[in-house]
């Protein structure tokens, strides 16, 4: 059993200021999102959910877990299969769908952090989904929120705070979809 891998997807960073134009708008949000990820080491929640689920898994049915991630870059289950080829019989692959930060409607000055990842298990062997679960993580409620400044602080320590709480709770959510006892 092995987790994926793969490249770190476009961070969105929705700023009230770059909202007003529109199309132009959404490229400087994801331009300016990319380069917070850089500059401040933000990783990629997926890696460490797949490699939780993988985990528990292990210990739930006894398989043996392949410590080293494969890389994939697709989403077909054969390709995915493939890759994995005599290094593991099932593969965990978590995916971030989407990921960044954004302004309340109703409080352009307070920031939520969203988050929404797909998971499946594969198995390799017949190329086959055994599972998938879905997990998301989209703040309503403006009350506590930290403004930009404050998530951007000490190399952006909040923004990892609140990716790490999107991630504990995506895999209770997923191990629960996933793999109900």
């Amino acid at each position: 059993m092995a987790p994926t891998t793969r490249d770190k997807p476009n961070f969105v960073a929705m700023t009230a200021g770059k909202a007003a134009f529109a199309l132009l708008g959404t490229f400087a949000m994801i331009s300016e999102g990319n380069q917070i990820v850089e500059k401040n080491q933000v990783s990629d929640p997926a890696d460490s959910i797949a490699s939780a689920l993988t985990s528990t898994l292990s210990e739930r049915y006894g398989a043996h877990a392949v410590s080293a991630p494969i890389a994939v870059n697709s989403e077909d289950t054969g390709q995915i299969s493939a890759s994995a080829k005599d290094r593991a019989r099932y593969i965990v692959d978590v995916q971030t769908v989407g990921w960044g930060f954004g302004y309340f409607p109703t409080d352009w000055t307070h920031y939520r952090v969203f988050y929404n990842a797909k998971a499946r298990l594969i198995d390799a062997q017949n190329k086959s989904l055994i599972a998938e679960g879905f997990c998301k993580r989209f703040p309503t409620e403006s009350e506590g929120a930290p403004t930009y400044d404050e998530l951007m602080a000490n190399e952006a320590t909040l923004l990892k705070a609140k990716l790490s709480t999107a991630m504990t709770e995506c895999v209770a959510t997923l191990q629960a979809e996933m793999f109900p006892q």
